[in-house]
């Protein structure tokens, strides 16, 4: 009490309260006065760290000084009847309510403001406007597909670097829940295929494309992008980066960026920035990354598992030279996990025991989720361990969280479809599969594993359809096929079926894939 006391007496609390209501108004006026002065963002954020830094200072200064006649004196050597502060204290809290009133007056107006948006939304027809405004044509339009970019460079074992960075700017912007990205499966199908832009847009149904070139020789890196509008062939946004290889992160991380801020996404700034984060300030770790990517990227299409086994190694490289790179543990773990299911075709082309596989899944995906700084990702990492673990509902419930965040993650909708069939929910299938298909009905991993959770499904008609449809759209992919003529056979349709067989027969699958179509048929 007698703390509070001498508190008190020495204005120590007015002055502070006093200091705490200013500051806030300020606040308030900088959040609205900033923007319309054109100010960055930092001007804003340096003015809240000043202030608050001032706090401290000030309520100290309160405390260890008196204002006298004769000037600013330490309080010990000032009798009270002398000090100025003390006779000014009711003068302060004239100064507190006068700030409360200005403080009050402003969340009034603000209330007003928001209650009037909500009465009267933004796209309500003013009274005085006698016609109406043209529709925007590109409202709602945020869907995109990138194209790889065409390396540039003389030695043409950059090859790898090229479709490396083309998969990890794929990633980035899929990770942003408002932008459809068309899966890497069908846009790398366009790959020195010479059709403009606005006829591969029209094929895989986006709105805009991403293409560039690479350029690397010595320490010396050329990044060339553009956004383009694919009903006119616009330019929305072009750049190049001419910069050391050692910027390799930044660049990648730029393009991004650059690209969801061109299409209006809804992210703020820094959430962006976390989304689009490769995890690693490692050039080498990253490099080694995209080598792996690479690999992924050219495995799919032609069905030969044992290209999968250079992906090992550069994800390997890549956590060795950075212990704490979640993404390419997570890439560790997708790679272990697919040799554990010995369903698979490409599962099987490691010797090491089943025991030995386990032990590496588990510390990869253990290491995918202790070092994840994106709290939402975690949720795909666990939602893989949990299934491992034969804990399928749980894993079902991580997943869904997961795509509360990112709903347009390919990877999150093929382990949610896996987990219907294994959790026994095959009445949700077909509603699950036809809203990933309208959503994102350009990604090779989910319609193949679409494929094969409809077998589960009592619905023939929408199997058949969809297997027409996927046998249509995937054409030069042969695991699609593979999948497509198990359902047809499974609906009945023989000899649509036995027409999809030569291309399986062609191909580079395993032979027991070969054999198991041929016995079906």
């Amino acid at each position: 009490m007698k703390i509070f006391s001498e508190l008190k007496r020495r204005n120590v609390v007015r002055i502070a309260f006093a200091y705490a209501v200013v500051g806030w108004l300020v606040f308030q006026m900088g959040e609205v006065l900033f923007p319309a002065f054109g100010a960055p963002d930092w001007v804003f954020k340096t003015v809240i760290l000043l202030v608050a830094i001032g706090f401290p200072f000030v309520t100290i200064a309160a405390w260890a000084f008196e204002l006298t006649p004769d000037g600013v004196r330490k309080t010990r050597d000032v009798d009270i009847a002398a000090s100025v502060t003390a006779s000014t204290g009711r003068k302060i809290d004239f100064i507190i309510i006068g700030a409360l009133v200005a403080a009050l007056g402003y969340f009034i107006w603000e209330r007003q403001a928001l209650l009037h948006d909500e009465i009267v939304p933004d796209d309500a027809p003013a009274a005085v406007t006698q016609e109406e405004p043209a529709p925007d044509p590109d409202a709602g339009k945020k869907s995109i597909a990138v194209i790889p970019f065409i390396n540039m460079s003389s030695d043409e074992e950059q090859e790898w670097f090229a479709d490396g960075l083309t998969e990890e700017i794929l990633n980035s912007l899929a990770r942003t829940p408002d932008l459809l990205v068309s899966a890497r499966t069908s846009s790398f199908v366009y790959k020195d295929s010479g059709l403009d832009a606005p006829a591969i847009a029209a094929e895989l149904g986006v709105e805009h494309i991403l293409e560039g070139s690479v350029r690397r020789g010595g320490d010396r890196l050329r990044v060339t992008a553009q956004l383009i509008r694919a009903s006119d062939g616009f330019h929305l946004w072009s750049q190049t980066y001419d910069r050391q290889v050692d910027d390799l992160i930044d660049i990648q991380e730029n393009v991004a960026i650059e690209i969801a801020n061109a299409l209006e996404t809804a992210m703020d700034p820094e959430a962006l920035k976390r989304m689009v984060s490769s995890g690693t300030a490692s050039v080498p770790a990253f490099e080694a990354y995209l080598r792996g990517l690479s690999v992924g990227v050219s495995t799919v299409n032609t069905g030969d598992p044992y290209r999968l086994l250079d992906g090992l190694e550069y994800f390997e490289q890549a956590v060795l030279i950075d212990k704490e790179f979640a993404l390419a543990y997570w890439e560790l773990a997708e790679w272990w996990s697919i040799q554990i299911d010995s369903t698979l075709q490409v599962s099987g082309i490691t010797e090491l025991s089943k025991e030995e596989q386990v032990a590496r899944y588990l510390e990869a995906v253990d290491n995918a989720i202790r070092f994840e700084k994106d709290e939402a990702r975690t949720h795909l990492y666990h939602a893989s361990r949990s299934r491992f673990q034969i804990r399928f509902n749980r894993a079902l419930e991580h997943i869904e969280q997961y795509l509360e965040h990112y709903p347009h993650s390919h990877d999150g909708q093929y382990i949610k479809i896996i987990l219907l069939t294994e959790t026994g929910h095959w009445d949700r299938i077909v509603q699950t599969v036809s809203e990933f298909d309208e959503r994102d009905g350009n990604s090779a991993v989910v319609t193949n594993v679409s494929l094969t959770a409809l077998l589960w499904s009592d619905d023939i008609e929408y199997m058949t359809a969809f297997a027409r449809s996927a046998k249509a759209r995937f054409e030069d992919n042969v695991a699609i096929q593979y999948q497509v003529h198990r359902d047809l056979l499974w609906a009945g349709d023989i000899d649509g079926a036995s027409r999809v067989l030569p291309n399986i027969i062609a191909s580079d699958m395993s032979q027991d894939s070969r054999w198991l179509a041929e016995i079906r048929q």
